[in-house]
């Protein structure tokens, strides 16, 4: 695991990355509602060095951020998190539960163990085949099929555009460089991870559930039965955005900081 951490005396804030790339919160560092706070932001690891020898599990994840807020004496975090890392926010939530505060999760992963039972087949057949695509790509070395193939499917055609205007051309062919893990360890680790209605129960920390309104009604349905298992949930839809959202609405993520109360 690689981080930044912006120091100072404010409020702690970490930043959990989805998948594919790990520069998602870089826009979001930037933006004055954040400024006097102290951002921690992570690269996961497989995000930056080469891949580990074995992929590692989202426990694992969970247990490297809870070492490095250790590490650095925090002793309790709000944590950011958009897509699979709010997966890792969630087991973080179950393991370490006396490092976090407020969990804002934003876009939670389209995958089984939160979606609602019924959408699930039906999910698999709408994002399965482009997800066996992608890893099929990436197992034969060629990233940038994997790269487009899997963003695509998931942010829509507009993702490259998004992605440079946000991050930069640099910052565009680093995350398609730095897209291998995704399939070859992110994945499996997702598919291996359990959450259930118990284990939700566990979760005692105030959790602020995010989605953008033009994400597909998966979202939205995944969303609102996530809020009704855990004990302290409130949802906001961001109009006009999807799964992109931490590169296209940077600044509304940062108010939710600003004024917690927020809410749509």
């Amino acid at each position: 695991m690689r981080y930044t951490d912006s120091g100072g005396d404010g409020e702690p804030l970490v930043l959990i990355h989805a998948a594919v790339f790990a520069d998602w919160f870089v826009p979001l560092e930037r933006e004055p509602a954040v400024a006097g706070l102290r951002r921690i932001r992570v690269t996961r690891t497989g995000y930056a060095d080469p891949a580990p020898a074995e992929p590692l599990s989202v426990a694992d994840h969970a247990a490297e951020c809870a070492d490095l807020l250790r590490r650095l004496g925090i002793e309790r975090a709000r944590v950011l998190a958009h897509s699979s890392g709010t997966v890792v926010a969630l087991q973080l939530a179950l393991d370490h539960p006396e490092l976090l505060g407020e969990l804002v999760l934003v876009e939670p992963p389209l995958i089984d163990p939160l979606l609602p039972p019924a959408d699930r087949a039906t999910v698999a057949a709408a994002i399965g085949p482009a997800l066996g695509a992608a890893m099929g790509a990436a197992a034969q070395g060629d990233l940038r099929t994997a790269f487009d193939t899997f963003l695509a499917a998931v942010c829509g055609p507009e993702y490259r555009t998004v992605i440079e205007s946000a991050l930069g051309r640099a910052g565009l062919e680093r995350a398609e460089r730095d897209c291998g893990y995704c399939f070859t360890g992110e994945v499996p680790a997702l598919a291996a991870w359990h959450f259930d209605e118990e284990l939700a129960r566990r979760i005692e920390q105030p959790v602020h559930l995010v989605a953008g309104g033009d994400s597909p009604p998966f979202t939205h349905r995944l969303v609102d039965h996530l809020a009704r298992m855990l004990p302290d949930a409130r949802t906001t839809v961001v109009p006009g955005h999807n799964h992109l959202l931490p590169l296209t609405a940077p600044t509304l993520l940062a108010d939710l900081f600003r004024n917690p109360a927020v809410t749509a």
